[in-house]
């Protein structure tokens, strides 16, 4: 039963109030399940998070953790009955389809975490969640606009309302939230710079959007090229807008959504007649290709995508297309001709030098 905080009373018991609030108490620990204990850690151990990742958080456990593991003892869960869980979720049983590698690493993370805390604090010995086997995670297929769909793309847009919006897409890989959520005072001129600290998201609504943190909780500061900087700079000046304005807005002075991006990104693609499917995403994934091309390192890379850290980028990016092994070989052919003539042969020096 809860404790109700009675009126400025000097004697009010603050501990035992905060333990009438949890379904798991120190002297009861022995006799709590798995259920209990998510209750107990979503109320006490997660008030540090993000709305949005505590409400996926509630989400993983009721849908996926509970449903499975919440009716057994806290301290009877064991290492085997963890793996069982995670082969169920890789083999779809009990739910409607198998879950990807990626959202089963997501919910084994959750259950990994949640019974850190338990060990922790001494609720349990150990976590039964250690050294559990992961489905191996596919490389990501990457889509891009090739090089010369980028020329058509960007050719098709030099008339369209969102031309600075796809324009600057394509050339900072900004994420969509980030672009969305974009105002004029993340601009900043005189330096050439854009401070990225929040973006628009709808994820955990309908139709309402909230600003919200970057993805990994961080800000970040791009430097992009000169050209883009000069593009934002006419556009602010025809416009002359508050630094509170939306860099991008519709007619009425309203950020764009989501689907506002996707629908005006498939009508150019479809003027183009371009037959992969492509999604407004896809420019940032042109970005970090283009960026590559450009001969920046994975770790600059990581920096300006926002990415955690440089090993996930790498395992994003890390390939190499066609024009990208044939500029690799052309690099590796000057190098010799400039350092190691003695391995050529006299026609190939002199060819070289014409």
């Amino acid at each position: 039963m809860t404790l109700k905080k009675p009126e400025n009373t000097p004697d009010f018991d603050v501990l035992e109030f905060m333990r009438s609030l949890s379904p798991v108490h120190n002297e009861k620990y022995e006799c709590a399940t798995v259920a209990d204990w998510t209750a107990c850690w979503l109320l006490h151990y997660c008030n540090e998070l993000k709305d949005s990742t505590k409400l996926e958080y509630q989400k993983t456990i009721h849908q996926h953790i509970n449903r499975v593991l919440g009716k057994v003892m806290l301290n009877e869960l064991s290492h085997e009955d963890v793996q069982l869980f995670i082969n169920s979720l890789n083999m779809g049983v009990g739910i409607e389809n198998k879950l990807s590698p990626k959202s089963i690493k997501n919910i084994h993370g959750v259950l990994h975490s949640c019974l850190k805390t338990a060990v922790d604090f001494g609720y349990i010995n150990a976590n039964p969640a250690d050294k559990i086997r992961l489905p191996k995670k596919a490389i990501p297929e990457v889509r891009h606009l090739e090089p010369d769909i980028l020329h058509k793309f960007l050719a098709a847009i030099q008339n369209h309302p969102k031309k600075a919006l796809f324009t600057v897409s394509i050339f900072t890989g900004m994420r969509e939230g980030e672009i969305l959520a974009l105002t004029w005072d993340c601009i900043r001129f005189d330096i050439g710079e854009i401070y990225l600290y929040r973006q628009l998201s709808n994820k955990n609504t309908e139709n309402e959007y909230r600003f919200t943190s970057l993805k990994n909780g961080k800000t970040r500061t791009l430097r992009p090229a000169p050209f883009i900087i000069k593009l934002l700079k006419e556009q602010y000046d025809a416009a002359n807008p508050d630094l509170s304005d939306f860099v991008f807005k519709n007619a009425k002075g309203e950020h764009y959504t989501h689907s506002a991006l996707y629908n005006a990104f498939q009508r150019v693609m479809k003027r183009l007649r371009y037959q992969q499917h492509l999604r407004f995403h896809d420019l940032r994934h042109t970005y970090a290709v283009l960026s590559l091309l450009a001969g920046d390192d994975i770790k600059t890379l990581q920096m300006n995508l926002g990415h955690y850290s440089a090993a996930f980028t790498l395992d994003v990016y890390g390939h190499r297309n066609d024009l990208m092994m044939k500029q690799s070989a052309d690099k590796m052919e000057r190098l010799i001709h400039e350092q190691f003539p003695e391995l050529l042969e006299p026609d190939d020096t002199e060819s070289a030098s014409m």
